[in-house]
């Protein structure tokens, strides 16, 4: 099997247009498989895509985490497949939807999320991250500033940009701005490391002489990453997932993002 899956990863690197396609077809039918495969769990009380993706998908689905530009080091060189806004300006975004796992958690979960319905930007086809820094500017559809205006917005609200990708990372079929009370794929990897969520290339540092130990960074750490012992701010660089929401909420800006080496 891991054989096999390695062949298809060789093919679609090699002819991306393929990949793309598998990325459209998955992001067209998500809407209907997540539906039916949470009223199997309901019916059941089991976790059915966690199931698929040990046994089958193999870490096929899952979120890449992928942080703002505001956030990163300004030192920093990155290309424009490893940050957000870099990845959108070279996406051609079909638009802005609501998103299913908010709905279905107000729905029939707990209903005290108040983040946002609509902050699912749609791409018109799969994209490949292998393409990235060779495409142009696409935002046709939707006016860029809104979608800019979006992610500033998901970012002060501490969500979470991620990439939902198929048939493997380097492709991706939407752009979401997750909560771990609601993402199916957050929720899920945080619970039980299902699906996959693969981390940034950009790791935090905090500069330890403005730390005043608040503990600001620690509550929005959805990863652990971060602990206050004896009063002093601890870093597990392993559990970093570098997606920058605590640069954002440190009140003494002394966290930045820095490119892993």
């Amino acid at each position: 099997m891991k054989l096999f899956g390695s062949k298809i990863d060789r093919i679609i690197k090699r002819i991306p247009a393929l990949g793309k396609l598998l990325s459209s077809l998955f992001g067209i039918s998500e809407f209907y498989i997540l539906e039916f495969f949470r009223r199997i769990d309901k019916k059941f009380n089991i976790y059915t895509m966690g199931i698929l993706n040990k046994y089958i998908l193999k870490g096929r689905w899952g979120g890449r985490v992928v942080p703002l530009n505001k956030n990163i080091n300004f030192d920093s060189r990155f290309v424009p497949s490893q940050e957000i806004l870099e990845i959108l300006a070279r996406s051609k975004v079909a638009g802005i939807s609501w998103c299913y796992c908010r709905s279905v958690q107000r729905k029939y979960g707990d209903p005290n999320c108040d983040h946002p319905l609509y902050t699912c930007i749609h791409l018109s086809f799969g994209k490949s991250l292998y393409e990235i820094p060779y495409k142009s500017y696409n935002l046709k559809k939707v006016p860029k500033r809104k979608i800019i205006k979006l992610l500033e917005e998901c970012d002060k609200r501490g969500l979470v940009h991620q990439l939902i990708y198929f048939p493997n990372p380097q492709f991706y079929y939407i752009i979401c701005n997750c909560c771990p009370c609601c993402c199916v794929i957050l929720n899920k990897f945080l619970s039980s490391g299902s699906p996959q969520m693969i981390k940034s290339d950009f790791l935090a540092k905090t500069y330890l002489e403005k730390c005043s130990n608040c503990e600001d960074c620690k509550d929005w750490c959805y990863f652990g990453a971060r602990t206050i012992e004896d009063g002093e701010l601890q870093f597990n660089s392993i559990r970093c997932f570098g997606c920058g929401i605590c640069v954002s909420k440190c009140p003494n800006n002394a966290i930045i993002l820095i490119k892993k080496l």
